[in-house]
């Protein structure tokens, strides 16, 4: 039964409902140098798709008839930004390499070492002649990259490979290795993060730590593959070089029990947000020694009589799996005893993961605190902004009864990243 359950949850979260958010100022400089990307997290998609014109991610959530989308309201406001869709429940490693090749224009690559040592091919999609922002990325002109939720684990591990590379990669093709891996490139001016599992969710383990659960949920996008191709209902799973969803060119995907298998032992979004999944993701990632990290987090829950409860503000899916991290309270989850800011939660990633990757702690700081001793912003670590309590998980995608606040949270968001 517990199965089921943990399987059903992992489907339902894909269904999160949005309602909130914030506060901040108006723009005070109109265009920018530099770009934002904004790039979804787990289960999102992203313009282009016959959705999104009904409810963008980045404003309507799952609510259909919303008018607000934060990246036309950026452009018409003179600050360029684009939307790119990576695949809504791949691994942070295969959305980055996704993430970067539709910037460049180019064929994904995931990497020989990383694609053999997983049992998928290295190579998937081609955007060569679709970039994203047109003309396709030099590594040269820098960008803004904001993640929300997953999205932040993603925009960090691409940083982290543009600037430093990767070893393995190299070793294993040498001068044939894509630009990605070879590092070197100081092209990141600000890496952004909204509600992002840094350190993980104790969600994630209860869903991935069954076995059974993620070869379902491989499964059932083998089938969805077999059936409907690439594109179901909001998504567009991109799991052609896996074998699960039809590669590109293709109408529909064949029945892969390799595939099946590869998906579901860790090469996937679950395990990199369980705990151990991570921090095995933290040990990868660089701080980059000229890029902006800011991390914004959200939190919704109430303390009563030394117990903590969701927020009745939650919608019901988050406030299932808030109450799942609030029952953790006490446990030891991969090796971390759950309490304090583990506890408190935005109804599916704790306050202590969501601040800063625990590897930064040292040199993390409060953006507030900073700028209220005059100190100066500095690149290369962490600043974290005040928690924004009352607010859920889905709140930084808006609604359409708030937009407002949700314009002003971002008008506020670019100003600090235009700031430096």
């Amino acid at each position: 039964m517990k199965k089921i359950l943990a399987f059903i949850l992992a489907i339902a979260m894909l269904c999160g409902i949005a309602s909130v958010p914030a506060n901040a100022a108006e723009i005070q400089n109109g265009e920018t140098d530099y770009p934002y990307i904004f790039v979804h997290g787990m289960g999102g998609w992203a313009p282009g798709g016959a959705y999104y014109s009904l409810s963008p991610y980045w404003g309507g959530g799952l609510l259909p008839g919303s008018e607000t989308d934060i990246i036309k309201i950026l452009n018409d406001n003179g600050i360029e930004a684009y939307a790119p869709a990576v695949g809504p429940l791949s691994s942070a490693w295969d959305r980055a390499c996704e993430l970067y090749a539709q910037l460049t224009g180019t064929v994904v690559d995931y990497g020989e070492a990383h694609s053999t040592a997983h049992g998928h091919e290295r190579y998937g999609f081609s955007y060569e002649g679709k970039a994203t922002m047109g003309e396709p990325w030099d590594l040269e002109d820098k960008i803004n990259l904001v993640g929300h939720s997953f999205g932040g684990a993603t925009v960090r591990l691409l940083t982290s490979l543009l600037a430093f590379g990767d070893e393995a990669e190299i070793a294993a093709t040498g001068d044939e290795t894509s630009p990605l891996f070879k590092g070197g490139h100081d092209c990141v001016h600000s890496c952004i993060t909204l509600s992002a599992p840094h350190n993980g969710s104790q969600v994630a383990n209860r869903l991935v730590d069954p076995d059974v659960t993620m070869y379902l949920m491989s499964g059932v996008l083998n089938l969805i593959g077999m059936v409907f191709g690439n594109n179901f209902l909001v998504f567009d799973f991109q799991l052609g070089h896996m074998g699960l969803t039809p590669k590109q060119n293709q109408f529909r995907a064949g029945f892969s029990l390799d595939g099946i298998k590869c998906y579901a032992e860790k090469d996937n979004c679950g395990y990199d947000m369980t705990l151990r999944g991570a921090a095995e993701l933290n040990e990868k990632i660089k701080l980059a020694p000229n890029t902006y990290y800011y991390s914004y987090t959200t939190e919704n829950t109430w303390d009563i009589s030394e117990k903590l409860i969701p927020s009745k503000g939650l919608s019901l899916i988050f406030y299932i799996s808030s109450m799942m991290l609030s029952s953790s309270n006490g446990k030891v989850v991969d090796g971390i005893k759950i309490e304090g800011d583990w506890s408190l939660n935005d109804g599916i990633v704790p306050l202590a993961s969501a601040r800063y990757p625990s590897c930064d702690e040292e040199t993390a700081l409060s953006y507030e605190s900073e700028i209220e001793k005059g100190n100066a912003i500095e690149s290369g670590r962490w600043y974290y902004f005040d928690t924004m309590t009352g607010m859920d998980h889905f709140d930084f995608c808006g609604t359409k009864d708030y937009p407002e606040g949700f314009e002003e949270f971002y008008f506020g968001m670019v100003n600090t990243a235009n700031e430096r």
